[in-house]
């Protein structure tokens, strides 16, 4: 089983993610996304690769951050898209956590269980 939890020291939800992860004895890479001024071009690539993800989804669209730079996800080609990852990780939310072809989006401690533990 292959984890990435995208997300920052600070987050209390990261952190509870995190927790969850070495309690279940998962192995897991971190991506600090408050050191990551830029995100590697592999990194964008997986978070912008889920089809079924809404670009909406990806991001802390009600952040001031976010608000700021006006930017509209309906029409962003995918190129855009992963330029947008790349370029302002203080925008995506947290914690993006990706296990092996699963994207969850925040902190689901139910829903981890289930498809996780319970496979």
């Amino acid at each position: 089983m292959k984890i990435k939890v995208f997300g920052s020291k600070d987050c209390l939800t990261c952190l509870k993610a995190k927790k969850w992860l070495e309690n279940h004895r998962l192995a897991y890479q971190f991506v600090d996304l408050e050191k990551a001024t830029l995100l590697s071009i592999q990194d964008a690539k997986e978070l912008c690769s889920f089809k079924e993800v809404q670009a909406t989804q990806l991001f802390a669209t009600w952040s001031e951050a976010f608000l700021k730079m006006q930017v509209d996800l309906s029409n962003l080609k995918d190129s855009q898209l992963m330029s947008l990852c790349r370029e302002h990780t203080e925008i995506l939310r947290r914690p993006l956590i990706i296990i092996d072809d699963v994207l969850f989006i925040g902190y689901d401690e139910q829903l981890l269980e289930q498809l996780v533990v319970h496979e």
